[in-house]
């Protein structure tokens, strides 16, 4: 699995916290026609606004490997500030613009890749 089309999808999801937008969706999606069973938790401990968790689990049984992630970003700011507008993410020059490029739906895709090939 190529990792870069995923990290593009969530990348286009304008995640700003606490609003998901729809990344987790894109991310339950792949992973469930990975063979994982998906479950969204929501979180209210700080008494802000509630925040969706994805919790994904294939198996039943060890070993077991435990990957964690975000698929929240914060506000881009000035988006004239951007090369790229930040929700519509594009290569240049082998390099990924957007946001979320680096923190961390690009990270959260390569993660899936590597599932997705232990899997295979």
């Amino acid at each position: 699995m190529d990792p870069l089309p995923l990290a593009m999808e969530l990348m286009r999801c304008p995640s700003v916290t606490p609003q998901d937008a729809g990344a987790q969706k894109v991310l339950a999606a792949v992973l469930e026609s990975l063979g994982f069973t998906c479950t969204h938790l929501p979180f209210e401990g700080d008494g802000g606004d509630p925040v969706d968790n994805l919790y994904a689990r294939i198996g039943s049984g060890g070993p077991f490997l435990c990957f964690a992630g975000h698929t929240d970003v914060v506000p881009p700011g000035d988006a004239a500030a951007w090369c790229v507008p930040p929700f519509a993410p594009e290569v240049r020059e082998g390099f990924l613009y957007g946001r979320g490029a680096e923190d961390m739906k690009a990270a959260i895709a390569c993660m899936v890749a590597a599932v997705a090939s232990i899997r295979d």
